[in-house]
């Protein structure tokens, strides 16, 4: 392959190639060389990337683009030292089927990018139960994908359509499906409340009282949920997401405190990133290490003012989960009524 020629200097001063070298250092995996890395993002041979390693070299803005693209990087901690400003990416979302598809995929691509890393975790400040949850099972993920589509996105093909199994396209139940399996693998910390339950259950309650869910389809969503929570509770009594992890993978909070908002803090190796919630299913995320900082500093608060509920405080543990199930109950008795 053909690469980049490119005229050679001596080791000139670059404050900010240097601190975008660093940062960049801190998202790629430490499996990942960072020379071959650069050579093949930016097409050029490996003496020339080390040559930009070392700042002999200097990166022209298309490269850094294509570097930052690639790695997510935000460029405002990069050239800016303005504290009070941040930039966030997203994945727009819009009333297409293959939009929706490109918003899973991202979810899977980010969740695979954490495995990377040994040094990862996810700190989830759950308003909701965590969608990674309901794509443990395929007639959840139909519904949770159906609901979003037809009443969030409202992409025209689902308007008319009432609920039946199987009526989202496999795919994206497959890519769902994933995505709750790559979030296995991965340690975690959920801080939820007694409403966190409410969330899913009142969604299948809309539709059934809509007559766009049928009863028979409701009581098998309901019990589908209550497999759903069982699975969490078997999870947070043992500490672990996965029977065969050798440590304490999962730790469950009960927070008394009303949460207002999902938000998703995530270590990952040296780089840590927040997801901050918008527009239903959405998220803005951001590495700036003064906002990742003052999130993180906002969910240790709130774990110290929670019960932790998982592998310890089984009273406390067997009254929240009781709580949920008489919810799930309760909804059950009004479809059937």
């Amino acid at each position: 392959m053909p690469v980049k020629k490119e005229k050679k200097s001596g080791k000139i001063n670059l404050p900010i190639q240097n601190n975008f070298i660093s940062r960049f250092k801190e998202v790629v995996p430490p499996s990942v060389g960072l020379a071959e890395e650069i050579a093949d993002v930016l097409d050029v041979s490996i003496d020339s990337a080390y040559r930009r390693i070392r700042g002999e070299t200097e990166l022209t803005i298309e490269e850094v683009y294509k570097i930052s693209k690639k790695y997510g990087i935000s460029l405002d901690e990069v050239f800016s030292n303005q504290n009070d400003t941040v930039t966030f990416s997203y994945t727009k979302l819009t009333d297409s089927e293959e939009n929706f598809e490109t918003y899973l995929n991202r979810i899977l691509t980010h969740l695979k990018n954490m495995n990377k890393f040994e040094n990862r975790k996810i700190y989830y400040v759950a308003e909701e139960i965590p969608i990674f949850y309901s794509f443990f099972s395929k007639k959840l993920t139909d519904f949770k994908l159906f609901y979003w589509q037809r009443s969030v996105l409202n992409v025209p093909e689902y308007q008319q359509q009432k609920f039946e199994w199987g009526i989202v396209p496999q795919n994206l139940v497959d890519i769902a499906h994933n995505v709750y399996k790559e979030y296995l693998t991965i340690p975690s910390s959920e801080i939820w409340t007694t409403e966190t339950v409410l969330t899913g259950l009142r969604q299948i309650q809309f539709y059934f009282d809509s007559g766009i869910v049928s009863a028979a389809h409701a009581i098998e969503l309901l019990s589908e949920y209550r497999i759903m929570i069982d699975m969490i509770l078997k999870n947070a009594e043992n500490s672990r997401k996965n029977i065969s992890d050798k440590t304490d993978t999962y730790f469950l909070y009960n927070s008394e405190v009303v949460l207002g908002t999902n938000c998703i803090y995530v270590v990952m190796g040296e780089t840590t990133y927040s997801y901050i919630s918008f527009n239903t299913m959405n998220s803005l995320t951001t590495n700036n290490p003064q906002f990742c900082e003052e999130t993180e500093h906002w969910v240790r608060n709130l774990e110290k003012k929670s019960t932790l509920i998982s592998g310890v405080s089984e009273k406390q543990r067997y009254q929240f989960f009781s709580s949920m199930y008489k919810n799930i109950d309760d909804c059950l008795k009004r479809v059937k009524a």
